[in-house]
């Protein structure tokens, strides 16, 4: 089971970036392993960019589903691995980055969820147990 992160389906949709062919043959290649999952913080997103119904319309085309469980366990590991990252990236070169996030991988985590992502810099750094698939 995978879990997709913004990035990947923003860059399905998005017909002219460079990343658009790589994005739909890894999307075809995660769906063939097995179901697809957004988490809550991807849905959001993705709102966020686009009309609500066409982001629900392609959702359900990709046969991609909410995964809406976002118990507090979620929540602590996610606000401890931001924490930690705020550390780490004030003595070295880690680039900053959103609680959003790290909530998508806690999410992930949690669920015993891959993701499919075209930025692994959180999950290198905070979350390497989890297998991030990107390019």
């Amino acid at each position: 089971m995978i879990s997709v992160d913004t990035n990947v389906i923003l860059a399905v949709l998005a017909q002219r970036e460079a990343h658009h062919e790589l994005a739909v043959e890894l999307l075809r290649a995660a769906g063939a392993e097995g179901p697809l999952f957004v988490s809550p913080m991807v849905y959001a997103e993705l709102l966020a960019s686009k009309r609500p119904a066409a982001m629900q319309d392609f959702l359900a085309m990709a046969q991609i589903s909410v995964a809406w469980t976002m118990p507090m366990e979620v929540w602590e590991l996610a606000g401890r691995s931001f924490g930690d990252y705020a550390r780490k990236r004030r003595s070295g070169s880690l680039p900053r980055r959103l609680l959003a996030d790290f909530l998508i991988a806690a999410h992930a985590a949690h669920h015993g969820l891959r993701v499919l992502t075209f930025d692994t810099t959180v999950y290198d750094a905070m979350f390497p147990h989890l297998l991030a698939v990107s390019r």
